[in-house]
């Protein structure tokens, strides 16, 4: 045997065949390892898409009830007949012995922020104003909420702002104005309330909650859910509190005051219903509540991305198979503030 000839042999490595044997092997395995990756990330995104989505519609859930359970505050008192210069067509509304509020730029309607007689309003399904503070592409079928009341922390008539609305108020009155921008601003004075010892200043909070059908852009395709807040002016101005969400809607709790003493409320919720059916905002609501439909930014490659049916006030919602991963966060919230009248106790006159 030709010993040279055995050890060129041996020395010539791999065939071509071999190699391409080989080669065809190891793309099969990678193939594996990226459709294992791929399908990984996908679920990795698929579960921070929906983490992500819980956390804001909590969030959302959270900024709305802070409100709503400060709804109906007037500084120190939760009777809103008592406060002065409101809108003008309050049927308990006491007169104006103050300047009257000048209207607000982008309000919802005319005189609407001062609406103090309608501490929480709801439209159910639509938009219910004819003003400006709803309009950034409001969509259509969704709810819009609107909530006010004076914020808690007390001012000192020397740290008001310039053209801010303020309500000045004592334990048994209030009077609504605008801040006049000096350096020591104007704040009324009313026979009795003699200093800030009887009598505190507390910012005017009115805000507006509503879907609009887009984020950043128009036609971006990715709805949010947007608050239009009192500002300095007084104007009411719209931004996004909170993109990726597609559905807001809301039930309230009513007292409908036919089972209490003699007929008269009994402070607690007798049903649920919608904006549509409450007789009397200021007496008849105890109770808010919200459901979330939120929207993921991204498709959805897995079939969780499919179409998807929740129920949502009591009626069933199925979502498009688009491909978006979809999640409902829904809480009730009990107001703090009504104005309903006393009970008589048993027995009692």
């Amino acid at each position: 045997m030709n010993t040279a000839y055995s050890n060129s042999r041996r020395s010539a490595g791999f065939s071509l065949i071999e190699m391409l044997v080989a080669m065809l092997i190891g793309l099969i395995i990678m193939s594996g390892v990226m459709q294992i990756y791929v399908s990984t990330r996908d679920t990795q995104r698929g579960s921070e898409d929906q983490l992500e989505m819980l956390g804001n519609a909590r969030f959302a859930i959270e900024a709305i009830a802070y409100d709503l359970r400060h709804s109906n505050v007037w500084g120190r008192h939760n009777n809103g007949a008592l406060v002065q210069c409101q809108n003008t067509a309050a049927t308990s509304a006491i007169p104006c012995s103050g300047t009257p509020m000048p209207p607000a730029t982008g309000d919802c309607a005319d005189q609407e922020y001062i609406n103090i007689e309608r501490p929480v309003f709801a439209g159910d399904n639509s938009n219910p104003y004819t003003g400006t503070c709803a309009t950034e592409s409001y969509k259509a079928g969704t709810d819009i909420l609107t909530v006010r009341y004076a914020d808690t922390n007390r001012l000192k008539t020397d740290k008001l702002s310039a053209n801010v609305a303020y309500l000045r108020t004592s334990l048994s009155g209030g009077m609504l104005f605008v801040s006049s921008g000096s350096s020591v601003p104007d704040a009324p004075m009313i026979p009795g309330w003699k200093d800030d010892t009887l009598s505190s200043n507390h910012l005017l909070v009115s805000r507006a909650y509503y879907v609009s059908d887009y984020s950043d852009t128009p036609g971006d395709g990715l709805p949010s859910l947007r608050r239009s807040d009192l500002l300095a002016g007084p104007e009411m101005v719209s931004d996004v509190l909170l993109t990726g969400v597609e559905d807001f809607q809301l039930e309230f709790g009513v007292d409908i005051g036919t089972n209490g003493v003699r007929g008269e409320r009994d402070g607690q919720v007798d049903s649920y219903v919608k904006a549509s059916s409450v007789s009397n905002w200021a007496l008849d609501v105890l109770a808010v509540r919200i459901w979330v439909l939120m929207r993921s930014e991204h498709t959805d490659r897995s079939d969780i991305g499919s179409s998807q049916t929740f129920t949502i006030a009591g009626n069933p919602v199925t979502t498009p198979n688009d491909g978006y991963r979809r999640y409902l966060v829904s809480g009730v919230v009990k107001l703090r503030n009504t104005t309903q009248k006393n009970v008589s106790t048993a027995g009692g006159g």
